[in-house]
């Protein structure tokens, strides 16, 4: 009986080690499937971390436009493309007429109604401000449909703000006319870590 009974344990054994082997093998997959997960996750909030840097610093640009446009208006000339190569002065593109744009609205180098659209080239375009490692470049034009507006021309060809219509306090009183204000489009491109691309716009009026 003694005899009998020792192959039946060793064929146990046997069989428990098969098992005890698959059971190792499916941990092993579902700890190396766990960390991947944990890994993909950590990557995926990285990046939108990332992003959302690059969105805020979009902020700085808008904020160097603004800045930027009394200057453009009262100095450089408003009605002059300013599109300097490399790293400035200025630290901006200008551009004195409405820009044609992308499926995504980004400007083009080309003005509206200009023939075929050609991409603006912003490795080109100045860097207007670098925050937190990412790089901020700007580019301005001007809601207008003729390079050379002159006052008159405003209210026909630019997109403002403002009444066309001449008023007076009284009929012996000069005449008083109120100033419209010209609306022009910030774009500001920024690039960060992890090849990071965000574009931001906002409509300025001066």
């Amino acid at each position: 009986m003694l005899g009998n009974g020792c192959p039946q344990k060793h064929r146990e054994r046997g069989v428990v080690l098969f098992i005890a082997l698959i059971v190792l093998v499916a941990l092993m997959l579902a700890s190396v499937s766990l960390v991947r997960s944990v890994d993909t996750a950590n990557l995926i909030a990285g990046n939108l971390a990332f992003k959302q840097a690059s969105i805020q610093a979009g902020d700085f640009g808008i904020e160097a436009a603004a800045a930027a446009l009394p200057t453009i208006i009262t100095t450089t000339g408003v009605n002059t493309d300013l599109t300097p190569t490399g790293n400035g002065p200025p630290t901006y593109w200008y551009y004195a007429t409405r820009r044609e744009t992308d499926a995504k609205g980004v400007p083009m180098a080309t003005q509206v109604g200009g023939g075929s659209p050609a991409a603006i080239n912003w490795d080109n375009v100045p860097v207007a401000n670098s925050v937190a490692g990412n790089t901020v470049k700007v580019v301005i034009d001007r809601l207008c449909s003729e390079p050379t507006p002159s006052v008159e021309d405003i209210e026909l060809y630019c997109f403002h703000d403002g009444a066309s219509d001449d008023g007076s306090r009284d009929v012996s009183k000069p005449v008083i006319k109120s100033v419209p204000v010209v609306y022009y489009r910030v774009t500001v491109r920024v690039t960060g870590p992890r090849s990071t691309v965000s574009v931001v716009q906002a409509i300025l009026g001066r």
